[in-house]
């Protein structure tokens, strides 16, 4: 099996990307998904984030308001350290055993959908890595349309991710989505092109070059 890691900053349209490759047959493992698991199933995690950043980032149901800790853990200095030292380590466990059942699936290809890619390290794991970037003042723009958020935040969030930049020159593959929706949609359909006759998942399909413009 064929592991390929799909990444990209906030608002970057990696999840678009994400949707049409599922949408072509390929098995996308969402790590937003485990997360939001993490969040709900592991009670040692929703402790240690208790203690952390207090009850105020529980729900009246005693459940983690996600709302509520992103709001605590980015207003901190080291919010979001202690955040993602809490939740990474679970969260890696599941993707880790999402791929191993793919595998046994014998499934021929499947994608980590995971913004956070290389921070969780988790390239030195897989066989190639996609990423998807979009200039940073298109993605604040569509922060402050789609989930109302001010500039102060909105520049916390895109700190403490790794600049687009550095994730470009760690990545296999990079579609740059600077166009329009279908622009974005016919890239991520080059690329998984490319991916699967660059890996023999494809053998009738000319190869292409490694950057993709949508």
């Amino acid at each position: 099996m064929i592991s390929i890691g799909l990444t990209g900053n906030v608002a970057s349209g990696k999840t678009t990307v994400a949707d049409r490759w599922r949408e072509a047959g390929v098995r996308v493992i969402d790590a937003d998904r485990l997360g939001h698991a993490v969040l709900v199933e592991d009670e040692a995690a929703k402790e240690a984030l208790v203690v952390a950043f207090g009850e105020g980032i529980l729900a009246a149901d005693g459940s983690i308001d996600r709302t509520a800790l992103g709001e605590r853990a980015f207003a901190a200095a080291d919010g979001v350290r202690r955040l993602n030292s809490i939740v990474h380590p679970p969260l890696l466990e599941r993707l880790r055993d999402e791929l191993e059942r793919s595998r046994g699936d014998e499934e021929p290809l499947a994608v980590v959908d995971a913004a956070l890619v290389f921070e969780f390290g988790m390239d030195e794991d897989l066989d190639a890595v996609v990423l998807v970037t979009t200039p940073s003042e298109v993605r604040a723009e569509r922060l402050r349309r789609a989930r109302g958020l001010d500039d102060e935040r909105i520049a916390r969030i895109m700190a403490a991710q790794m600049p687009d930049a550095e994730k470009v020159d760690r990545s296999d593959y990079v579609v740059v989505n600077d166009g329009s929706l279908e622009e974005l949609v016919a890239a991520a359909d080059r690329t998984l092109t490319r991916i699967r006759v660059d890996f023999g998942l494809d053998a009738c399909t000319p190869n292409a070059k490694e950057n993709d413009h949508a």
